[in-house]
C-alpha cells in the first residue's frame, strides 16, 4: 500500500467481519482491498497537479532562553540535594556576553535551527477508455517531497507507471494484464534514525556554528552531555539513500464454458529490489571558547560506508471455477472454488568498509579495511484451497457459505494445514409482504461467523537452528577463542495456527428515499492458541520458542450514519462513525506476563487486556517533612514537593509491590470515531472531514516528557507549574532532575496523559470551471482546489502530536505533518 500511487485507486473496502475468511490467513485482523481504475467510456486524458508547504503539527514548548535553563538546571539540582552545575559567575559572564558574541554565548531555538517548512509536489498524468471489446488505462505519477529537516538528505521522489488492459478475443475468451511499477529514491542523514532523538537533547547553550562556519558545541561542562549532539552537523553530513524498485504485474485470463461456467486463470508477481547505500564521514565539534575539537564520532569507525541490498520475488498462481445458475426466477445459487500458490523469495547482501581518507569518494571499493559481510535467503511458501457459495432467494433470503484450507511452511508438517470455515445470513425485511412502510426503503438483518488464520511466526522457527561465531575459551596460557556454533534458541514443532472466531449481527437501513443510511454492527472475536514466545528462564541459555499460548476476546459495536439532501442548487451530505471496542485476556495457562523492557511497565494476565499499564498510585505531593516522616518510606532523597504514592500492600514501604494494574490498554483506545460533511453549490464544493479517539491514555517519557533527562532540557511548564514552598498547589512535583533522581518519576498513574482527540484531518475547496468556458479551448473539464490535512487539533495533551504518540513511549520521532496545498484537475 505505501507504494501504491493514490490517483490509481478507484476504490477502498475494509472487510472486518466473517466476509474475510475467503483470504485466508492473512486475513485474521480484517482485510483491506484496493480496486484500482480501469478506462472507461470515450478516450480522455487527465492531469492532476498539486503543491503544498508541510511543518510539523505539534513540537514541544521548550526553553530556549539559556539564562531560563540554567537557573532552572541549578534550581532542579539544588531541590535534590546537590551543588549547581552552572556558576553564578557564569551565569553573569553569559548573559553579558549575549548582546556582542552570540557564537560563544548562544541562545538557539533548535527547533527553528533544525527543522524547516517542508514542500510537496505530485503530478499525475493518465490516459483511458473503452468499448464492448476492450479497456485500458495507463497511467504516469510523479512525486518531490522535500522533508522539514535542514540539509540535503530529507527529501524523497518516487516515479509510479500503472498499466491495466483487457479484451475479448471471443464471446468466450477474455484476456488481461496489468502492471504497477514503483521506483522511490530517499534519503535522510546517515543518523535519520536517531536525529529526533537528538533534537530532543539539544539545549540553548549549544553554539550552532562558529564565526568560521565550523560545527560548535559549548564550553560550559554539563552532566550527560560529554560529547554534544549538534543537530545541524547530524543533518548536513554523511547519508542515508535507497532506492526501491518494485513491479507488481499479472496477467489472467477467464473463459465461459458450457453449462453457466466460468474459468479464471491469474498469474503475479511482485518483484522488489532496494539498495541502501550509507556513508558517515569523521565529524568534530569545536568548543567556541577554546576551539578545541572533539570527534563527535569515532575514528576507528569512521568515515565508513556500507550498503545492504534487498532482493525479493514473490509469485502468486490463482485459478477459479464459478458457476452461478437461477431456477424458477426466484432462487439465484453461485459456486465458486479455486486453489492458489504463493510464493515469497526473499534475499539480502550487505557490506561494510572503513579506511576512508576522507568523504570525497564514497563507494566500498575505495575503503581499505573489510568491516563486515553478511547475507540471507529465504523461501516461504503458502498453499490454499477455497469455495464460496451463495444462494438467495427473491433477493430476500441471503446465505453466504465459505471455507479455506491453508498451508503454511512456517510451520512442521504435522501442523502445516489449518481450516477457516465461515457462513453469513441476510434478511431484506423490507421485500416481505408483510412489511409496508413509506419511510424504510431498506431493512437488512446481517449475521455472521466465521473462522481465520494467523501464521505469524518467523521462518523455521520449528527447526533448532545452528548459530555460527559463538567461540569459545578452554582455558589454557593462552587463553584464546576457539571457533564454535551453538544452539541460541529453542524451536517447537508444535507450534500450528492461531485462529481467530469472529462472531458479527449487523442491521442495514435506508430511511426518506434513501437519504439516510443507517448501519450498525456488533461483534466478538475470540482468538485462540495466540502465538507468542514464551521464555525461559535465564539460566537455561536460550531464547523460548513461539507456541500457542492464551486466549483473547475483542468485543464492541460500530455505527455509521450518512445524510444527503438538496435544497434548490445547492446539495450537501453528512457522515459519521464510530467504534468501540473492549480487549480482555481470557486465558494465559495461569501465566502473567510483565514488560518492563521499553522502561513503559506493562502486565497481561486473564481478566485485563493486553499489555495495560501497571503502575504505582500517586497520592498528591508532600507538603511537609512531617507527611513524609508518617508515610511509607519511598527513598532517602524523598522531600517536601515530591510525588506521595499510595501504599497498597500496607508493608511501609514503597516499591514495584505496590503497583496496581488498570484496566485500560496502553495501546489500544476504547473508541475511534469520524464524522465529516460536504456542501456543493454551482461548481463550488466544500468538504472536510474530522478524525479522533477516546478512552486511552498514554504514558510519554524521557526527554522533554520528563524535566533534564540524561542532560536533556525542559519544557516551559516547569518554569510556572512546578511545587515550590510559595506554590504548593502547583500542577507539577518540584522541579528536580528526571535522571538519577527517580523519586519524582517512578512509573505511576501521575505521568499518565489523555490520549483522546479530535482532529481536522482534511479540509478542501474546489471549483469546477463551468464548462461553457473550457470547451472554447478543447478541454472538457477543469477544476481547481485548495486544501488542508491535519489542519486542526483538539487534545487535552500538548506537548506533542497526540495521534504520533499513541505507538511510541518518547517525544523523539519524526512528527506528523499538517499540509497546505493547492492544485488543478483537468481532463482532455
Amino acid at each position: 500500500m505505501d507504494e501504491l500511487n493514490p490517483d490509481d485507486i478507484q476504490t477502498v473496502t475494509v472487510l472486518k467481519d466473517a466476509s474475510a475468511a475467503i483470504y485466508g490467513s492473512r486475513a485474521a485482523n480484517g482485510v483491506i482491498l484496493i480496486t484500482t481504475k480501469k478506462g472507461t467510456g470515450v478516450s480522455q486524458v487527465n492531469y492532476n497537479y498539486y503543491n503544498g508547504i508541510q511543518n510539523p503539527t505539534r513540537m514541544p514548548d521548550v526553553i530556549w532562553d539559556p539564562i531560563q535553563y540554567m537557573r532552572l538546571k541549578n534550581q532542579a539540582l539544588a531541590n535534590q540535594g546537590q551543588a549547581p552545575v552552572y556558576s553564578d559567575s557564569q551565569i553573569e559572564e553569559y548573559q553579558a556576553g549575549m548582546a556582542s558574541d552570540p557564537h560563544t554565548y548562544p541562545a538557539n531555538n533548535w527547533f527553528d535551527i533544525a527543522l524547516k517548512d517542508g514542500n510537496i509536489q505530485k503530478h499525475n498524468l493518465s490516459f483511458g477508455g473503452s468499448s464492448d471489446t476492450y479497456q485500458y488505462r495507463l497511467s504516469l505519477g510523479y512525486l518531490d517531497r522535500d522533508g522539514i529537516i535542514i540539509g540535503p538528505s530529507d527529501n524523497e521522489k518516487r516515479y509510479s507507471l500503472g498499466f491495466n488492459a483487457s479484451i475479448n478475443i471471443s464471446q468466450r475468451l477474455k484476456v488481461g494484464a496489468s502492471i504497477d511499477g514503483y521506483y522511490r529514491n530517499y534519503e535522510q542523514p546517515f543518523y535519520g534514525n536517531n536525529f529526533f532523538q537528538y533534537l530532543s537533547r539539544t539545549l540553548p547553550i549549544l553554539t550552532d556554528r562558529l564565526a568560521d562556519g565550523r560545527y560548535g558545541n559549548s564550553w560550559l561542562s554539563t552532566p550527560g552531555r560529554n560529547n554534544w549532539e549538534n543537530p545541524r552537523m547530524i543533518a548536513e553530513t554523511g547519508y542515508s539513500k535507497k532506492i526501491v524498485q518494485r513491479f507488481l504485474a499479472s496477467v489472467f485470463g477467464e473463459y465461459k464454458l458450457p453449462w453457466n461456467i466460468t474459468y479464471n486463470i491469474k498469474f503475479g508477481a511482485d518483484k522488489y529490489d532496494g539498495l541502501l547505500s550509507q556513508f558517515t564521514p569523521q565529524v568534530q565539534s569545536f568548543n567556541p571558547k577554546t576551539l578545541k575539537p572533539t570527534n563527535w564520532n569515532s575514528p576507528a569507525t569512521a568515515p565508513r560506508s556500507n550498503k545492504t541490498d534487498d532482493n525479493d520475488l514473490n509469485l502468486h498462481f490463482y485459478n477459479t471455477l464459478d458457476w452461478k445458475q437461477q431456477f424458477k426466477q426466484k432462487h439465484n445459487v453461485a459456486i465458486m472454488v479455486g486453489s492458489a500458490y504463493d510464493y515469497f523469495s526473499n534475499g539480502q547482501f550487505a557490506a561494510e568498509m572503513t579506511g576512508y581518507l576522507d568523504e570525497t569518494l564514497t563507494a566500498l571499493s575505495v575503503g581499505s579495511i573489510r568491516n563486515a559481510i553478511s547475507g540471507k535467503t529465504t523461501e516461504d511458501v503458502l498453499i490454499s484451497y477455497f469455495g464460496r457459495a451463495n444462494y438467495d432467494y427473491k433477493n430476500k433470503y441471503l446465505l453466504e457459505a465459505t471455507f479455506r484450507y491453508d498451508g503454511s511452511s512456517r510451520f512442521s508438517k504435522e501442523n502445516r494445514w489449518g481450516f477457516f470455515p465461515s457462513i453469513l445470513a441476510g434478511w431484506r425485511i423490507d421485500q416481505e409482504n408483510f412489511f409496508n412502510s413509506n419511510t424504510i426503503n431498506l431493512l437488512k438483518l446481517r449475521a455472521s461467523v466465521g473462522r481465520l488464520g494467523n501464521q505469524a511466526v518467523e521462518l523455521y522457527s520449528y527447526e533448532n537452528n545452528i548459530e555460527l561465531k559463538q567461540d569459545y575459551s578452554f582455558g589454557g596460557p593462552s587463553g584464546l577463542l576457539a571457533p564454535g556454533a551453538a544452539a541460541l534458541a529453542y524451536a517447537d514443532p508444535r507450534t500450528t495456527w492461531e485462529t481467530t472466531t469472529t462472531y458479527n449481527g449487523g442491521l442495514d437501513i435506508e430511511l426518506m428515499q434513501s437519504k439516510l443510511n443507517l448501519t450498525a454492527d456488533v461483534y466478538k472475536k475470540h482468538t485462540t492458541g495466540i502465538l507468542r514466545t514464551v521464555n525461559f528462564p535465564s539460566q537455561v541459555g536460550l531464547t523460548g520458542p513461539k507456541r500457542n499460548v492464551g486466549t483473547v476476546d475483542n468485543t464492541g459495536y460500530e455505527l455509521t450514519a450518512q445524510y444527503r439532501d438538496q435544497i434548490g442548487a445547492v446539495s450537501y451530505g453528512i457522515q459519521g462513525n464510530v467504534a468501540y471496542n473492549k480487549n480482555k485476556v481470557i486465558d494465559l495457562d495461569g501465566q502473567i506476563l510483565y514488560d518492563f523492557d521499553t522502561n513503559l511497565s506493562t502486565i497481561t494476565k486473564e481478566g485485563l487486556p493486553i499489555s495495560a499499564h501497571y503502575l504505582l498510585q500517586a497520592d498528591g505531593f508532600f507538603q511537609n517533612q512531617e507527611e513524609i516522616d508518617n508515610h511509607a518510606f519511598q527513598s532517602n532523597a524523598t522531600r517536601p514537593g515530591y510525588i506521595k504514592y499510595k501504599d497498597i500492600n500496607g508493608d511501609n514501604i514503597i516499591n514495584g509491590e505496590d503497583r496496581v494494574a488498570l484496566d485500560e490498554s496502553s495501546a489500544i483506545p476504547k473508541y475511534t470515531y469520524g464524522f465529516g460533511f460536504n456542501i456543493d453549490y454551482k461548481g463550488l464544493s466544500f468538504r472536510a472531514f474530522f478524525q479522533g479517539i477516546a478512552g486511552l491514555r498514554i504514558y510519554p517519557m524521557a526527554n522533554l516528557a520528563y524535566p533534564f533527562n540524561n542532560g536533556a532540557g525542559a519544557t516551559t511548564e516547569w518554569l510556572t507549574d512546578a511545587w515550590t514552598p510559595e506554590n504548593t498547589q502547583a500542577r507539577l512535583p518540584i522541579v528536580t532532575e528526571s535522571t538519577g533522581n527517580k523519586d519524582n518519576f517512578l512509573q505511576s498513574d501521575f505521568w499518565l496523559k489523555s490520549g483522546s482527540y479530535l482532529r481536522l484531518k482534511n479540509v478542501q475547496l474546489a471549483y469546477l470551471i463551468p464548462q461553457k468556458w473550457t470547451s472554447k479551448i478543447n478541454i472538457a473539464k477543469v477544476s481547481v482546489f485548495v486544501n488542508a490535512e491535519n489542519f486542526l487539533t483538539f487534545s487535552k495533551y500538548k506537548d506533542f502530536d497526540p495521534e504520533t504518540i499513541i505507538n511510541y513511549s518518547s517525544l523523539y520521532h519524526y512528527p506528523m505533518l499538517k499540509t497546505f496545498s493547492g492544485g488543478i484537475n483537468v481532463t482532455f
